[in-house]
């Protein structure tokens, strides 16, 4: 009778808890787990730290490549290529310089021609100003042959220096060295200085005019 007892005493007090629970209007409703797909979250978890992202080294700011150019083609043909190195001085300034070898012909009438092997170096600077566009100065010094003629025509060589300005065009190739692809067109302001020391009318710079344009790798 004991058991009994207090069985009956345990099932009314379920039913009142029960009943009690559905009247009152206030009660906050049993606990639902929402249905997502995500892992559960644990509230008192630290909170996931992220690595910072390593500097790149003096290694990764290292930038080769190479160029060709100036090409010019007509009365004046020339034919350049440069090797070229430089620095990532900062995400935007790049900093370098190459040697430098030209072919250069000249073409005095369809019968007439003579050609010159020119070289020298180079410095340049390259900004970037806005995504792939870029501005650029350059400074080149070429020994470059040319014509004497106070002597019948004998050759002769002369140091010639250009200080060039202007603009160039990027295309991102993701090596690891040389970075982009980069269409270049300068403008040489001492274009006009150098001319035959024989032949004051005659411009001794290998191109036809002061627009030089480049394909650089770098």
């Amino acid at each position: 009778m004991r058991k009994l007892f207090l069985g009956l005493v345990v099932a009314s007090l379920w039913a009142f808890g029960a009943a009690a629970q559905t009247a009152n209007p206030d009660a906050p409703p049993p606990p639902v787990r929402p249905n997502n797909d995500g892992p559960i979250k644990v509230l008192d978890a630290p909170p996931r730290t992220q690595e910072p992202a390593r500097p790149p080294s003096p290694l990764d700011r290292l930038r080769l490549g190479g160029s060709i150019g100036p090409l010019s083609f007509g009365t004046v043909t020339s034919i350049g290529v440069s090797p070229v190195a430089g620095y990532q001085v900062t995400n935007r300034l790049s900093l370098g310089g190459g040697v430098t070898y030209q072919y250069t012909q000249l073409r005095y009438s369809p019968t007439l021609k003579s050609s010159y092997d020119n070289y020298g170096g180079r410095v340049f600077g390259m900004f970037n100003v806005y995504e792939s566009i870029n501005l650029n100065a350059e400074f080149e010094s070429l020994n470059v042959q040319y014509r004497d003629y106070n002597a019948s025509g004998v050759r002769r060589r002369t140091w010639i220096n250009s200080a060039m300005v202007g603009a160039s065009y990027s295309t991102p190739i993701g090596g690891r060295f040389i970075k982009a692809f980069n269409l270049m067109l300068l403008y040489n302001l001492s274009y006009n200085n150098l001319v035959n020391p024989s032949y004051p009318a005659e411009n001794i710079y290998p191109t036809s005019s002061p627009l030089v344009i480049r394909a650089v790798l770098f």
